[in-house]
């Protein structure tokens, strides 16, 4: 097994990826619902992801796998995955109805002539088949309904995190995404490469996990809870030091909206050692509890804010990005190796998030217009200084070299770069 991480900024060898499929289709129908910002052009979109794994692949070498691959190749070569697989799909159609027990017999004698992908879109998208008889013989309307389509699943950092020991499958926190570690486990358990732990009782979500070396950061709040983190202190990691990080409210909105910073990679990234980016004021009111490990067991230490954390106790330069630039994804980028990221474009985001923005503060001024104001302030300096992120004077001083790469239909759906991927090992 050789899934492991130690630190954001060390060398990227190899992730996983799924492009975004019929699913992500029915979730654009009802944005809200399906956990998207907005509304984006789903062939655009399964374009960027195409050129976000051509980057990978071919400008660092980078080994991509994608999800549904590594299962089906994983059931090609082992019967007993084959045999599982089968019956995961039995299991997730369902019949009722005039008819139910005969379609669902049928069902049973004849999945296995379905292709491999049909076998796992059938799992994501979770059919159910109601039966209605009318007039005649054969007179029998078939009516198909899905049961929460996985709408999130191309979203493949949140299901697990990569620690210093390896593969730690999560529990996420909204319903809608639920049955993703299902499928995500039972891939990672068919490669080979079972999970050192699985949260079972709180939630827990890769998108709030961090390693830096000698220490790592977990987020809490809307996504990963206080049980989830105990569960992942007891048996997910193995650094001398946790720092846990609450879920900061921002300072331009009066009642909390966590789709804002929902996981700490929407504020917060490492993209070379000692150097972080990140959204300021939140690391400035963001609260850590620093747990140090002694024999074996995490314990409290002291508590402090996220900001001194790292400037002060770890000696992190902290280069600051605006408010606009944190909703544009601008810390949701991956770090191929040191000083070297993958990011999305935010220039070329920020006009489609302003716009929503926008949108959204006319229908509820009271608790938007002030975030949307200081928003569309920035956006006019940084256009005008051609200063957003990563060109920013800092950046060009600590040597940071980045590739753009245009998101703006994939960040849509609430993440960028680092959302997409699933880091598996870094050398």
């Amino acid at each position: 097994m050789t899934a492991r991480a130690l630190a954001e900024w060390h060398p990227l060898r190899r992730v996983v990826v799924r492009p975004p499929g019929m699913e992500a289709f029915f979730g654009l129908l009802e944005p809200y619902t399906s956990l998207y910002e907005r509304v984006f052009s789903l062939s655009k979109a399964r374009r960027e992801h195409e050129e976000l794994v051509e980057t990978l692949r071919s400008g660092f070498g980078v080994r991509v796998q994608l999800l549904d691959q590594l299962l089906l190749q994983a059931a090609g070569r082992h019967p007993e995955v084959a045999r599982e697989l089968i019956e995961r799909v039995i299991a997730t159609v369902a019949f009722r109805g005039v008819g139910a027990r005969r379609a669902r017999r049928e069902f049973r004698e004849t999945v296995r002539w379905l292709d491999g992908d049909q076998l796992i879109q059938t799992m994501i998208l979770a059919p159910e088949l109601r039966f209605e008889r009318g007039r005649g013989a054969r007179s029998v309307s078939s009516f198909t309904t899905l049961r929460v389509p996985l709408t999130n699943l191309f979203f493949l950092r949140d299901q697990q995190a990569v620690t210093d020991r390896g593969i730690v499958v999560g529990r996420l926190a909204k319903p809608q995404r639920r049955r993703e570690t299902e499928i995500t486990s039972f891939a990672w358990r068919a490669a080979g490469e079972p999970p050192v732990a699985e949260i079972r009782r709180g939630t827990f979500e890769g998108g709030d996990f961090l390693p830096a070396g000698d220490f790592a950061l977990v987020g809490t709040g809307d996504r990963t809870n206080a049980t989830g983190v105990a569960e992942f202190l007891e048996n997910g990691v193995g650094v001398p030091e946790v720092g846990v990080v609450h879920q900061p409210r921002h300072a331009l909105l009066d009642t909390p909206d966590p789709m804002v910073n929902m996981h700490l990679d929407t504020y917060l990234n490492f993209p070379g050692d000692g150097i972080a980016v990140g959204q300021r004021e939140m690391l400035q009111s963001a609260r850590v509890e620093v747990y140090v490990r002694d024999s074996g067991v995490y314990r409290r230490s002291h508590e402090t804010r996220l900001l001194p954390y790292l400037e002060k106790d770890h000696g992190f330069r902290v280069i600051g990005i605006t408010t606009l630039e944190q909703l544009c994804y601008a810390t949701n980028f991956l770090t191929v190796r040191d000083r070297t990221v993958l990011i999305p474009d935010v220039a070329r985001n920020a006009e489609r998030v302003l716009a929503h923005l926008g949108l959204v503060a006319q229908r509820q001024p009271a608790r938007y217009s002030r975030l949307y104001l200081r928003a569309a302030r920035e956006f006019g300096q940084l256009r005008a200084e051609g200063s957003f992120f990563p060109h920013k004077q800092e950046a060009r001083e600590l040597g940071l070299s980045t590739v753009q790469v245009g998101l703006e239909n994939l960040t849509g759906a609430f993440g960028g770069a680092h959302c997409l991927t699933a880091t598996v090992e870094r050398a």
